[in-house]
């Protein structure tokens, strides 16, 4: 498929999703449940509640106090930056100037991220998640400078305003933030490509449930807790952490219910189950059988998909929510396929020379 069919199919994918939005727009239907945030952003923007949960809402009432709040007018900015924005991002983050693929590459990975679901819902109102994908997206560059980059003064630079990142996130969801920073520091001294991926999961899975066993996962299983008191629409999974004998069973359960999409409970989980999670799994297949190909990049990406990937599915409970919560997942494994896609034909190409 050459580029040119790729901008058609992306084309064909932003007419439809205009359509898609202006029907979800009169329908006011909730496709994934886990609640209508924006409803909350709109009342917090205009003074009629004073709840804080993020500094989502604070920035729109500081438009209000401006005078130039609209709940429409931010929504279009929103659909703006969900449907053109993000995906060039993507694009030029899976981009590897030496490899002869990479227009070809730039094209697809638009395509893909356009025809994203989940990100087209929450581009419909007033959500905090699209403005927070785009951000994250601008701090996944400076993952990327650092990765190459040699220069001390460079690197501590690029460090600074990674750490910038990582503090904006953190006042848009905690434990975004967190995963960002913790990626920010402990990456460099990981290499999915060198350490062997049986030990590094048997690793990783021995300090969390030492963790665990310490009652450091507290608070975040504290907050799981929570879901058990709201049920939404049959969505919510019932795994409690309860026990120390249940842990690994319940942490697998998670990953297969939540990560992996298996677990349907009407037709638009099995619609997601196809068109998220199967793709997803196919990408995450590969990009661990071609670990080999791997670059620092990369090891970025996974430290991060790792980190954030284990808190959400310790801490939520529903599987609406769920959908919502493994967009960074998702888009982190998205990029690493793309290079290490190109990576590898660079290395096979290189080897036939």
């Amino acid at each position: 498929m050459n580029t040119v069919l790729y901008f058609y199919a992306f084309l064909l994918i932003f007419l439809l999703k205009v359509a898609i939005s202006v029907f979800i727009y009169f329908s006011g239907n909730d496709f994934f449940g886990g609640g209508n945030d924006s409803t909350y952003y709109h009342a917090y923007a205009i003074g009629e509640t004073d709840v804080i949960t993020s500094a989502w809402p604070v920035f729109l009432r500081w438009l209000n106090e401006l005078g130039v709040y609209s709940r429409e007018f931010i929504s279009f900015c929103l659909k703006l930056i969900g449907f053109i924005v993000i995906p060039l991002l993507v694009a030029r983050l899976a981009w590897v100037r030496k490899s002869l693929d990479r227009q070809r590459v730039y094209w697809a990975a638009i395509v893909v991220i356009s025809a994203y679901p989940t990100l087209l819902y929450y581009t419909t109102d007033i959500y905090r998640d699209v403005i927070m994908v785009a951000l994250w997206l601008l701090g996944v560059f400076i993952f990327r400078e650092l990765s190459s980059e040699k220069r001390l003064f460079h690197k501590t630079y690029f460090f600074v305003f990674g750490l910038a990142v990582a503090y904006l996130l953190l006042e848009f969801r905690g434990y975004l933030g967190f995963s960002y920073f913790f990626a920010l520091v402990l990456a460099p001294l990981y290499s999915f490509r060198r350490y062997p991926f049986i030990f590094s999961i048997f690793i990783f899975l021995a300090g969390l449930f030492g963790f665990y066993l310490f009652g450091l996962l507290e608070p975040v299983l504290a907050y799981r807790s929570i879901f058990s008191d709201y049920q939404t629409g049959g969505s919510n999974l019932g795994i409690s952490f309860s026990s120390v004998i249940q842990f690994f069973p319940d942490l697998l359960l998670s990953v297969v219910y939540q990560l992996f999409g298996v677990y349907f409970t009407g037709i638009s989980s099995v619609a997601v189950f196809l068109t998220e999670s199967l793709p997803f799994i196919f990408l995450i297949t590969y990009v661990i059988r071609n670990r080999k190909y791997s670059t620092k990049f990369v090891d970025y990406l996974i430290v991060f998909f790792v980190t954030y990937s284990i808190i959400w599915l310790l801490g939520n409970d529903n599987l609406g929510t769920a959908v919502r919560l493994r967009m960074f997942s998702y888009i982190s494994i998205l990029i690493a396929f793309f290079v290490i896609y190109q990576t590898k034909k660079i290395v096979l190409c290189c080897g036939k020379c």
